[in-house]
């Protein structure tokens, strides 16, 4: 009996010498503000999920060094009218997110002022394109009023 349990278990270890298959490992990249790139070892236990589909890009655009760069924009204007209290009111909405797309990373870009970009927070007043972006390393500001015509420049 003690010779069949030893040899059930020896079969069964060299069973398991065959059968045993290391713990998957892979590398995973991870991409910094700064734009490095760093690889970090990923064992299979720490795998979530795998989704399949669409390629998507992930790569941050590369726009020439000389090139609109858009850092804030805000549209609307301030009301000093607090019946009577001194002090101001503040009417504006992010702008930014539609400069961005409609003028990072070009050497000019022509913009109409008005509320298509953000909505209207101050209806019935007039109000201000406010625009920082930078050129290179230099930071520029534009200010238009609705109705006028802002142009980005970049040389």
């Amino acid at each position: 009996m003690v010779r069949f349990v030893n040899s059930f278990l020896f079969l069964l270890f060299t069973a398991g010498l065959f059968i045993f298959v290391p713990h998957l490992q892979a590398e995973m990249k991870i991409t910094l503000k700064d734009g490095k790139v760093i690889e970090v070892p990923v064992a299979e236990s720490d795998v979530q999920s795998i989704e399949y589909g669409a390629v998507q890009n992930n790569d941050p655009e590369v726009f020439p060094e000389k090139s609109i760069r858009i850092q804030s924009a805000k549209y609307g204007n301030i009301s000093f009218e607090l019946e009577g209290e001194l002090g101001y009111k503040q009417y504006f909405c992010n702008a930014k997110e539609a400069l961005l797309k409609k003028c990072d990373g070009k050497d000019k870009c022509r913009i109409i002022v008005g509320s298509t970009f953000c909505g209207d927070p101050y209806p019935g007043k007039g109000k201000y394109l406010y625009v920082e972006y930078t050129c290179g390393q230099k930071m520029k500001r534009a200010k238009k009023s609705q109705t006028e015509v802002m142009l980005l420049t970049c040389p």
